[in-house]
């Protein structure tokens, strides 16, 4: 469904509806390196607008300049993705397609939520000039390595709720998102899949409270960033991401990984189908190295596979890179 301007209704609207708990994601009062950083020290998501002005990325990165500058350039892009369900219909790599840069672009111009395209997940350098968006300018020197990737596609694109190990900041662009978020602490209001601790069950635009009663309780937080927002979303925070109109936009892993202390605290709180799967997946994609298919917006190893790597390797997010996949 439509709302004003066009965009798509956001998961909060749903959520509103059925009762359940949805405050604003704070904004910064004033929007400086220093009062991102009380931010981080203190893990507490906040949405900081002006950060990035003066990145070159806030002025070129829109359809029209990127068709001149790039759009010659390759890309890989998902094509025709699902509209509705948490899981693909089939292996994410069935939705891949190879095509110049500035046809992609054409085509997020004019799909349909119906039937959204996505170029994500894609390492900001091998698009773009790293001078094109300075995370070091606030961050600070040392926190600004980690992991950068870039994200571009329609209305009506969709990462589903879920959490990543580290601290992210989630950069704005150009066009606008939804974002939903769930603390850690809340995980299990989040029913994560039996197989796979950083993924939920749980469509947010599609509440159905019989079959996930927890969300009742759960306090959820919801804002829409708008071009030059930079979101800070503490590592473990459970979050859903949609754009309600095309959209580019930038995101940065840095930091300590969350430890594998808490993702077991939560895989016993969970009960015996987890311990089950867990066991199950640690001996057949761990000890027997069997494949599993993508079937998530991009599928992180199984929880049993992560706790093989981190017992054999000492590294729970061992081959975590889709890039590589």
């Amino acid at each position: 469904m439509s709302t004003k301007r066009g965009m798509l209704d956001t998961p909060a609207t749903e959520m509103l509806a059925s009762g359940i708990k949805v405050a604003a994601i704070p904004r910064a009062s004033i929007a400086t390196p220093a009062a991102l950083k009380t931010a981080i020290d203190s893990q507490s998501p906040m949405i900081f607008s002006g950060l990035a002005d003066t990145w070159p990325a806030r002025t070129s990165w829109n359809p029209s300049t990127l068709r001149q500058t790039h759009g010659a350039r390759e890309v890989t892009a998902l094509m025709n993705l699902p509209d509705k369900g948490v899981l693909f219909s089939q292996d994410q790599r069935s939705f891949e397609k190879t095509m110049p840069f500035s046809e992609f672009l054409d085509v997020i111009s004019k799909a349909t939520s119906a039937a959204p395209c996505y170029l994500a997940y894609k390492r900001a350098d091998d698009i773009f000039d790293p001078a094109d968006y300075d995370f070091e300018a606030i961050l600070g020197a040392g926190m600004a390595d980690g992991d950068t990737r870039v994200w571009i596609g329609s209305a009506g694109t969709r990462s589903m709720l879920h959490s990543d190990l580290k601290d992210n900041l989630f950069c704005q662009i150009w066009g606008e998102k939804s974002v939903t978020l769930l603390p850690w602490s809340h995980s299990r209001a989040a029913y994560p899949f039996t197989d796979n601790l950083v993924n939920s069950q749980v469509d947010l635009a599609e509440v159905d409270l019989e079959k996930y009663p927890r969300l009742r309780s759960a306090e959820f937080m919801h804002s829409t960033m708008l071009p030059g927002d930079i979101l800070y979303i503490p590592r473990g925070c459970w979050h859903d991401i949609r754009s309600q109109t095309p959209s580019i936009s930038i995101n940065h892993w840095f930091g300590a990984s969350q430890s594998l202390g808490e993702y077991l605290r939560l895989l016993l709180l969970l009960g015996p189908k987890y311990w089950f799967s867990t066991v199950r997946d640690f001996i057949f994609h761990g000890l027997l190295k069997r494949s599993q298919k993508t079937l998530f917006f991009f599928s992180p190893p199984s929880t049993g596979r992560r706790l093989y790597d981190a017992l054999r390797w000492g590294n729970f997010s061992k081959d975590n890179d889709p890039s590589k996949q």
